[in-house]
C-alpha cells in the first residue's frame, strides 16, 4: 500500500491524480475506500455528473462495472 500525498480531502475533491493512494482507491474502490466516499462516488454517477478527476473516472468506471456485474446476478435485488 502506498501512502497520500497531500492534496484536498477526497470526500469534497474527488480522487487526486498526483497521489499513488488515490490511484489505488481507483483500480480497487470497493475494497479501500470508506462509505462516505463510495456514496458520493455512487451520487455523480447516478446523477450523471463528470469525474473530477482522472482517478475519479477510473473509480466511477469500476463501480459501474460492478454495479452491472451485480444486476447482472441479481445481486442488487438480494441486498435491497
Amino acid at each position: 500500500m502506498s501512502t497520500h500525498a497531500i492534496h484536498p480531502d477526497t470526500h469534497e475533491h474527488g480522487l487526486a491524480d498526483d497521489c499513488p493512494r488515490c490511484a489505488e482507491h481507483a483500480e480497487h474502490p470497493l475494497d479501500s475506500l470508506d462509505v462516505e466516499n463510495l456514496r458520493g462516488l455512487l451520487a455523480r454517477i447516478n446523477a450523471d455528473y463528470p469525474a473530477r478527476s482522472e482517478n475519479e473516472a477510473r473509480a466511477m468506471q469500476n463501480l459501474e462495472r460492478t454495479m452491472r456485474d451485480a444486476e447482472r446476478l441479481n445481486l442488487l435485488d438480494w441486498v435491497n
